[in-house]
Parts: C-alpha cells; structure tokens; sequence
C-alpha cells in the first residue's frame, strides 16, 4: 500500500498520520515543494522509529514510489496537503492504474491557514499565483497576471514563492510585486516565530518581515471585516 501523508503547515502531523508511519515498512518526504528542517525531520523520526528518507522531484514523478508499494507499506510525506500538489494526484492515478492500493491522510494547508489566520474570507479568493526565482532568459509573467485577472474580479490572491534552487526572499518577491499597491507577508505560519505583516508594498520592502517559508497574499478590495482583522497586522498603525 502506499500512503500520502500530509505534515501541515508546521510538520505537525495528525494522530492518523502518525499511527500510519508506524506501521509502514519505508517512509519518503519530499521536499521541494517546502523545505523542512533538519530538526523538524529528526522529531519525526523519533516518533515513529524509523528513518525518513529524503527524496527528489524526480523520484516522486517515477515510478519507484509505487514499485516499492507493490511489495511494502511505503509512505510519501509532504508538506500542507498532500492533494494540494498536482504531481501527488498524478502519483494517485498512476498508483490505480498499477492496480496499487493508496491512503490518504490529510492535514493543515496553507490554502486555508493563510485566509484564516489573516481575517480574509477564503471564498473571495481566486486563482493561486507562483512567482519563479528568476533564472537567465526566463522571466515568466504569467503569476502577475494571474493576480490583474483576480484584481479585476475583487478577488484576493495567494502569492506562492518559488523554493528552487533556494526559497525565494521576500524582498525578491514585492519587487516582482511592485505594481500592486498593498500585501499581506505571511512568515513561517504555525511556527511559534510565525509573523504577518500588512502594509503598502513600498513599505513592506523596509521590514524585517520574519524568516522563510514565506507566501504573500495580494488583497482585493477589503469587507470591513477583514479590513478590521488586519489592522492587528499593520506595521503603521
């Protein structure tokens, strides 16, 4: 059997997922979708007794996680969600048609942590957008349009940073940002250090703005509730 096991926000893993990582015979994390701290990996490892094996994009997008779960209980772990990645949902649909029976376990994503830790109603958002490190010759704006497009709709958008080869910094970020008037930073979310910070872009390009993992929400116009909710966020209050 394969199992798809969400860490959440936080590497906090859920009771049914912990129970599941017991049981199994292998256990992989994937990392490229959110980095994870030795520290975290280490935790978990003392919990279920058992080694978690760091594995690439590559490997998860192969064939090698199912090859293993024809033979043994083997556990991919991902960050959030684990249907919240395409490549995963892909990994279901190839795991079926190998005839591969396949668990998942849910957990904490930043789809929902974000809207709901900042005050936004998360049914006023739209698309997700994902801005990319810039590399030589590759400048894509499909991310910025992606957020005119939920602008012209009064949609808010969640700004996911590229985490190859490094996590973007947030200064990168609003710079690519820059066109929009304001933006919600949110800093390490379910961590105790987590911070968010709301202010004009120009500003925000000022702040400490707290430590990676960072994603960034580009609001639309605000509901006077969720204009009272982020008041306790504002640096300039």
């Amino acid at each position: 059997m394969l199992y798809l096991i969400g860490t959440g926000i936080s590497m906090d893993l859920t009771l049914e997922g912990l129970s599941a990582l017991k049981k199994c015979e292998e256990v992989y994390l994937e990392v490229y979708t959110n980095p994870a701290l030795k520290e975290k990996i280490s935790e978990i490892e003392k919990k279920i007794n058992k080694k978690v094996n760091i594995i690439e994009r590559k490997e998860v997008e192969s064939d090698f996680l199912i090859r293993k779960a024809k033979e043994k209980d083997v556990t991919l772990l991902s960050s959030g969600d684990p249907l919240t990645a395409t490549t995963h949902v892909a990994l279901i649909l190839d795991a079926r048609k190998s005839n591969v029976e396949v668990k998942v376990i849910h957990n904490s994503s930043i789809y929902t942590v974000g809207p709901g830790k900042t005050g936004l109603q998360i049914y006023r958002f739209g698309r997700t957008a994902t801005l990319v490190n810039p590399r030589p010759n590759y400048k894509p704006t499909s991310s910025l349009d992606v957020i005119r497009t939920n602008r012209s709709m009064n949609m808010h958008t969640l700004v996911l940073l590229d985490t190859e080869p490094q996590p973007m910094d947030t200064k990168t970020a609003l710079q690519m940002l820059s066109e929009f008037e304001e933006a919600i930073v949110l800093s390490r979310l379910g961590e105790k250090d987590e911070k968010i910070t709301y202010g004009k872009i120009e500003d925000l390009k000022k702040e400490d703005l707290g430590k990676p993992p960072f994603s960034i929400i580009i609001p639309a116009k605000l509901h006077p509730i969720e204009e009272e909710c982020l008041k306790a966020f504002s640096f300039k209050q």
